[in-house]
């Protein structure tokens, strides 16, 4: 009797790897998106809440007025829809303005329409201070001097498109999809990574079993 012997080389198991350098990465974005998704929804639902409850045209943002630009008298400084953000000013404060400066004022005492032009002159007469007013595109100054008394702010900064975000975020539906927003993200990871574990096999192959023997019998 002749035996035979045939050896099949070995093949060490595959050792599994840690998470990749590329994994790592997409991991730190998300986390970071989801991050910031959350800060950009708490800051617009505080701008909604805040204006909500403010008359219209004279919204206020922690003491700051708010308003939306409707005209373009003051281009190219101030744009129609954007947002511009005022510093409030006391009685006191809004008695030494200064030429050039862009203030914001009641169309009329008491008005809730307000304008934002810039100051061309300055009037005293009977110890009432007024200004004179216009816009940087309109071809002439404002039609009356505006007292003192009628300023609500002095010109900070500009929101570019800024007003129509902020009336999208008084529509219900806008404020929902803000606050859901983040809820999806957070969830889009698990989902993925269990959508990517039902397209895998259930079971493998076995391993062909290594050192397998044949023999011959003569």
């Amino acid at each position: 009797m002749t035996l035979v012997t045939e050896t099949v080389p070995t093949q060490a198991p595959a050792t599994e790897t840690g998470p990749s350098a590329w994994r790592y990465f997409v991991g730190v974005v998300s986390t970071l998106v989801a991050i910031l998704l959350v800060m950009v929804a708490c800051v617009a639902i505080v701008l909604a809440v805040a204006t909500h409850f403010s008359p219209k045209g004279q919204y206020t943002v922690f003491g700051h007025p708010v308003m939306i630009v409707l005209s373009g008298s003051m281009s190219p400084v101030i744009r129609t829809g954007d947002l511009i953000i005022d510093n409030p000013v006391t009685a006191a404060q809004a008695e030494r303005l200064k030429v050039g400066q862009i203030v914001s004022f009641r169309e009329a005492p008491g008005s809730q329409t307000i304008d934002t032009h810039r100051i061309a002159g300055i009037e005293h007469s009977g110890g009432t201070v007024s200004y004179i007013t216009k816009g940087d595109a309109n071809n002439a100054p404002d039609t009356a001097p505006r007292p003192s008394s009628d300023v609500i702010g002095v010109f900070s900064t500009a929101i570019p498109r800024g007003g129509y975000l902020l009336n999208a975020l008084h529509k219900p539906l806008t404020l929902l999809l803000i606050l859901v927003s983040p809820v999806l993200w957070f969830l889009a990871g698990p989902l993925y990574k269990w959508a990517g574990e039902m397209d895998q096999p259930a079971s493998r192959e076995p391993a062909a079993s290594a050192g397998e023997a044949e023999a011959d019998e003569l």
